[in-house]
């Protein structure tokens, strides 16, 4: 029943009727409004992938994006006194060029200091005699390898190798090289730590050697590698490369992203008994969807690690988005992705090949007692 008062409209509540209209009512809206969330979200959600954009951005600081926003939004204008359109675009111009903001020195002192920049990283669990300086830092090649590798792709015939080991049909294991041409001093002849890499004599070697292991153990396991430019976004053309692989190994469940550390020896070295490894660090991308299991499994990798060999495996490290690195690695691609260290410039082949002989037999375990893996001929 409806009753109109001085131009109000009420209605009583009292009948069952009207009580089952109101609720349904209110049901509508908010389905309408969850749905309406929803939608954004995930309008947001693949905008905000990571992307090309994305890695450009990382570039620029949040106060020039907000000033920015600013020219389309007064109330940031007010808030923040922002400048002209001139000086937004002049500091955006700067910062996309240098990857430098001059109100946050470390972007400016990282590129002459760094180690400066290891502090934008997280140590998420370590061995006692690891600290900040300890953290693994990643180097581009020089130049004149740059053109080495240019050449190498020329040859459109070798661009792809991929390398199935053994005889188990059934892949659990991927296991590849985002910086293929990482390499280690000893094994080149050189001392120039600006120049341990090669186009040909190069951390693959220890990726083909843990899949030889895995194999051993009744683990299938398969490398693959491409050759591309560290300026043509290493990531993005791994990440490719793991794509088309996964197409093609169906059962894979682990992807292996081996890399040499640029630390110098003695942070890259643990003699146990009077044997040398390298020793190895995990990295874990903070922006992955798959972070908490990535982080789960790493820190398992490294308690086992460490009970078979104690400090050989130095630290499992986090890294977040910033300066033009995406934080995410190409681990979303699996639950079960690990970036693995294994040495610096100084260490060796058998160095490394001792350690990674361990890392496949903690994986093999950790596989065996998950669910048995067929070897079928």
């Amino acid at each position: 029943m409806k009753n109109r008062y001085h131009s109000f409209i009420t209605v009583n509540m009292s009948r069952p009727k009207t009580r089952q209209t109101f609720v349904l009512l209110c049901l509508i809206v908010a389905f309408t409004f969850a749905l309406a969330g929803a939608l954004a979200m995930g309008q947001a959600e693949s905008r905000l992938a990571p992307s090309e954009l994305s890695r450009i951005t990382s570039h620029i600081s949040s106060k020039t994006l907000v000033m920015a926003m600013g020219e389309n939004i007064p109330f940031l204008q007010e808030e923040l006194q922002a400048a002209g359109l001139e000086e937004i675009a002049s500091r955006m111009a700067f910062e996309l060029a240098t990857s430098i903001d001059l109100r946050d020195p470390r972007t400016y002192l990282g590129r002459e200091l760094p180690m400066y920049d290891l502090f934008d990283s997280e140590i998420d669990i370590a061995s006692s005699d690891v600290d900040y300086t300890s953290i693994p830092i990643e180097s581009p090649p020089p130049p004149k390898l740059e053109q080495e590798i240019i050449k190498a792709m020329e040859d459109s015939g070798k661009d792809v190798d991929e390398t199935p080991s053994g005889t188990i049909k059934q892949k659990k294991v991927l296991i590849y090289n985002t910086h293929f041409w990482e390499s280690y001093l000893p094994e080149l002849g050189r001392k120039d730590p600006r120049l341990a890499s090669d186009v040909q004599k190069n951390i693959t070697s220890v990726s083909k050697r843990m899949a030889r292991e895995l194999e051993e153990m009744g683990v299938g396991a398969v490398t693959v590698k491409r050759k591309y430019t560290w300026n043509s976004g290493s990531y993005v053309q791994s990440r490719k490369m793991v794509i088309a692989a996964l197409g093609q190994y169906e059962d894979v469940t682990y992807l292996i992203d081996l890399h040499r550390d640029a630390q110098r020896r003695p942070k890259t070295t643990k003699v146990v008994k009077g044997k040398a490894y390298a020793r190895l660090a995990f990295v874990v991308g903070r922006e992955s969807k798959n972070f908490e299991e990535n982080l789960q499994l790493a820190r398992q990798m490294y308690n086992q690690l460490n009970r078979i060999v104690p400090g050989i495996c130095s630290a499992v490290i986090i890294k977040k988005r910033e300066k033009g690195n995406n934080g995410e690695y190409n681990q979303s691609l699996s639950p079960n992705s690990l970036l693995v260290e294994v040495g610096g410039i100084d260490n060796t082949f058998e160095e490394a090949n001792r350690s990674i002989e361990i890392l496949a037999r903690v994986l093999a375990e950790r596989i065996h007692k998950s669910k048995p893996v067929s070897n079928e001929q």
